[in-house]
């Protein structure tokens, strides 16, 4: 089956270093013009759906990717007068030959990998009653931040009026170095008086992107936090639950 990527640029930069980010192997399902992928990291606290759009159609397909970082190493490499890429998918590799290069990429079969069993659309029926939105800039200067706060991996939300602040630190442990920052000012929602922890893991993963604004709802009642990410041609939405203090 012949697959055609519009912009392998794209592809790459917003789709698969994204993955790459959150999991080594992943499976990503091609239909219709989309390429989505749903992960989860490690210890299986934070779910994450991405979704790519191609211009030109794909047939369904399954790729189990055992190695995403090295898909990647592989794509880049390719040398083209143009960003478009036509490869062969079978049952159990990637392939790709032109007049200057070629390359055969294994997958695993289907069944290797897990995947979250999680229906996302399952989300809609939440009462998402808080919202705000943070820039890019403001996430990596809370990236930043940690460098100061190096004896946590939590971050503190309060809720001010329309202001969001953020704290790096660890309210369970004595004597911890903190890092606050302000992320926001168009906050809406529920003024909650307890701060609200969540894994800094996300805004690590999140700093490594590129896009222009995070969007940010939460479901006060449930402590579920939903984000979205617009890198270009894809959304990736996270899913988090908030931490014990």
């Amino acid at each position: 089956m012949l697959v055609t990527i519009d912009n392998k640029s794209d592809f790459v930069n917003s789709f698969l270093t994204p993955i790459s980010k959150i999991a080594n192997s992943a499976v990503v399902v091609g239909n219709d013009n989309l390429f989505t992928s749903i992960l989860a990291t490690s210890d299986n606290t934070i779910l994450v759906n991405l979704t790519y759009t191609n211009k030109s159609k794909i047939d369904s397909c399954t790729l189990n990717i055992p190695d995403v970082p090295k898909l990647i190493r592989v794509l880049s490499v390719i040398d083209q007068e143009n960003d478009s890429l036509k490869f062969d998918i079978n049952t159990n590799s990637i392939s790709f030959k032109s007049e200057t290069s070629r390359f055969k990429f294994h997958l695993f079969e289907d069944g290797i990998i897990p995947t979250p069993k999680v229906t996302f659309d399952k989300l809609n029926n939440l009462n998402f009653d808080g919202s705000f939105t943070v820039s890019y800039s403001s996430l990596v200067n809370l990236v930043k931040g940690s460098t100061i706060a190096t004896d946590s991996n939590k971050v503190y939300l309060t809720f001010d009026k329309n202001y969001v602040f953020c704290d790096l630190t660890d309210k369970s442990r004595p004597n911890v170095d903190s890092y606050g920052l302000r992320i926001t000012d168009d906050y809406s929602g529920p003024q909650i008086a307890i701060p609200t922890a969540l894994s800094f893991e996300t805004f690590r993963i999140l700093s490594s992107m590129r896009f222009k604004d995070l969007v940010c709802k939460f479901c006060s009642s449930k402590g579920i936090f939903l984000l979205e990410a617009r890198p270009t041609n894809c959304i990736i939405k996270f899913v988090i639950s908030a931490l014990s203090n």
